[in-house]
């Protein structure tokens, strides 16, 4: 018999997604429902519970703040019309 070995009883690690992938999460959750998400909401990729609201309503503390990068502010303004940082803010339109 093979001892169990810690690693594979520990949970496996899950990697941070960057920026630039929640953007995409963020633009599919506004294809999928048409509007923003609210502060608590959540999407399911693959399984994965995703907390798109709370981390849109961070980014938008984070931009008020004058702790956003510019091309992070860009990113995200390109997928809404008018101003992102509104609560009641509509997605861009898609062609």
């Amino acid at each position: 018999m093979t001892p169990l070995r810690w690693s594979l009883l520990a949970p496996a690690r899950r990697t941070r997604r960057t920026f630039e992938q929640t953007v995409q999460l963020l633009e599919l959750f506004l294809h999928r429902e048409g509007r923003a998400p609210a502060a608590r909401e959540e999407i399911t990729v693959d399984g994965e519970s995703v907390r798109i609201g709370p981390w849109l309503a961070k980014t938008r503390t984070k931009h008020r703040a004058g702790q956003l990068y510019t091309d992070r502010e860009r990113l995200i303004a390109a997928l809404f019309d008018g101003d992102w940082t509104d609560e009641n803010v509509v997605r861009a339109a898609v062609p």
